[in-house]
């Protein structure tokens, strides 16, 4: 069904007020909130970090993108449409499937089965980000998927995601910490934005930069978000501390040699 202005679809459970849900540990611990957005704004240019990417991975055959703590995919739905505007479906293949982990075993159940909540709103942002499009990547439904109704989640609709989409991720429960260590050495973005700091013990947050720069070459990087530095982790500090370097034209940008590119890489 295309998607309807008019149309509504509300769920809403007043321990949230925003895009998210608590994460807690088997013990009760908050782990982690899953809170994102589609095209977050944080990251500045979303076409500019498309170019990015494709122009570091211009002259290799394969590419690797990881989302850590990923949420329901709305960043790396909102990666692979620009990638896919950028550079068609066909050239853009070998950036293809991004492995997006989270701890939240809902989340991830809802993410594989193709849904995604979104806002008023999103659909005219998802247009103004791919000429138009939002009919192509999304369906919109008229009901509330079973993976969703007992989720403490508020949104105005419920999209399910086309095949074009959903067929270039691969969702999987993983602890970000953990699931670090696993990514592939050579040619890999990282994405790691906006959840360090719930990691409260500083020795998390400085092992996981560690191990981050162990494991990585020199031809990968690791992206993080506004929020990693604002609420007291200091998570740019953790990552030159292990090593990496912030690249010179995107703050949120960390590489173990960063070269300063052109001014076209310049996200703002």
């Amino acid at each position: 069904m295309k998607i309807d202005n008019d149309y509504k679809l509300k769920y809403y459970s007043p321990v949230f007020t925003s895009c998210g849900r608590d994460v807690y540990g088997t013990v009760g611990q908050l782990m982690h909130r899953n809170d994102t957005s589609l095209f977050r704004m944080d990251l500045g240019n979303w076409d500019k970090f498309a170019e990015y990417i494709g122009e570091k991975f211009k002259n290799v055959q394969k590419a690797n993108i990881y989302s850590l703590s990923s949420s329901a995919g709305d960043e790396v739905y909102s990666l692979i449409m620009k990638l896919i505007e950028k550079y068609g479906e066909n050239n853009s293949k070998k950036f293809f499937p991004i492995i997006a982990s989270d701890y939240d075993s809902k989340i991830i159940k809802m993410a594989k089965e193709g849904f995604l909540p979104m806002y008023e709103g999103d659909d005219t942002l998802i247009n103004r980000n791919t000429n138009g499009k939002f009919n192509e990547y999304f369906e919109v439904i008229d009901y509330i998927p079973e993976c969703i109704k007992d989720m403490d989640i508020f949104f105005d609709f419920i999209a399910k995601v086309k095949p074009i989409l959903r067929d270039k991720v691969v969702f999987k429960i993983a602890d970000a910490t953990e699931e670090c260590k696993l990514v592939e050495p050579n040619n890999s973005i990282v994405m790691a934005r906006n959840f360090w700091p719930y990691l409260k013990d500083e020795n998390k947050r400085i092992q996981l930069a560690n191990d981050l720069y162990k494991t990585l070459d020199k031809n990968s990087a690791v992206v993080i978000g506004k929020f990693d530095d604002n609420s007291g982790a200091f998570t740019s500090k953790n990552l030159y501390d292990a090593g990496f370097r912030c690249n010179p034209e995107n703050y949120y940008i960390y590489e173990k040699s960063a070269i300063p590119l052109t001014d076209m890489y310049y996200f703002k």
